[in-house]
């Protein structure tokens, strides 16, 4: 009766044992289908966001390549006017010599002839109007001559000191415009640093663009290739159920023994 009892048990384990195996094997087989579509799901996420990540290095590269542009555009306008400030400077020092030296003494010397003309041209009008009342000549003026000397002397006689004053002013000019070009260049030189940095940030982003173009095809071959390790490892473990499955036999055929009667010995 014991024997029986145990040889049912014996059975009854190894037909579970056998059920199990085969409800393993259905479930390695479901879970290997929903993990290859998990994984896929998963390096599809990871593809896409290699894309956008992508997207937007190029439209950095590209806003770099338009801000250096600019700033190279920058840097040559930047040299442009600081040529242009320096040949303006010559121009501006070479009217301040003339306003201060060269006209001023030209005007004085012009000024000391008027003033020894004042007293001859008095004695030309006089000698003139003499000669008209003797019937020689035409000469009645609406300003005597002496007295026109007199005005163009007055006249001319505060204009060296206002050139004077003048090229006084254009030396602060120039020297404000000397400030102005030693400011350009060092805006200039900044500007050629930034140029640099622009272009070494379009080197570093071009090189990310290049490794993530590397990373997303490992992903798009992983993605083909992903099914195959999962269907391998299913394989094995079926394989191993099988043969856990097949050891049950072994324990049923035993149980089986025990149900039958001993031989005689």
């Amino acid at each position: 009766m014991i024997r029986r009892v145990f040889g049912t048990l014996l059975i009854l384990l190894g037909v579970l044992g056998i059920a199990l195996c085969a409800l393993g094997v259905v479930y390695v087989w479901r879970a290997a289908e929903n993990v290859a579509a998990a994984a896929d799901d998963t390096l599809l996420t990871v593809s896409d966001t290699l894309d956008d990540i992508d997207r937007s290095l190029r439209l950095a590269s590209t806003t770099l390549d338009d801000t250096g542009i600019a700033i190279a555009g920058l840097y040559n306008t930047s040299l442009d006017v600081s040529d242009t400030l320096s040949s303006t400077q010559v121009t501006i020092d070479e009217m301040a010599r003339l306003t201060e030296d060269d006209l001023p003494q030209s005007i004085e010397a012009s000024l000391l002839a008027l003033d020894g003309l004042e007293d001859s041209a008095g004695v030309i009008d006089r000698l003139l109007r003499s000669l008209q009342q003797f019937g020689i000549g035409d000469y009645n003026p609406p300003v005597p001559l002496d007295e026109a000397v007199a005005a163009a002397q007055s006249g001319l006689a505060m204009v060296p000191s206002s050139l004077r004053t003048m090229g006084d002013g254009l030396r602060d000019t120039s020297t404000n415009l000397e400030e102005v070009e030693q400011g350009v260049v060092v805006m200039s030189r900044n500007v050629m640093l930034l140029e640099q940095n622009v272009n070494d940030a379009d080197a570093a982003v071009s090189e990310h663009r290049s490794n993530l173009r590397e990373l997303r095809t490992r992903v798009v071959k992983a993605r083909r290739n992903v099914e195959q390790p999962i269907q391998a490892a299913a394989w094995g473990a079926t394989l191993l159920l099988i043969w856990i499955a097949l050891s049950q036999l072994a324990i049923i055929q035993w149980g089986v023994s025990l149900w039958q009667p001993r031989s005689p010995r």
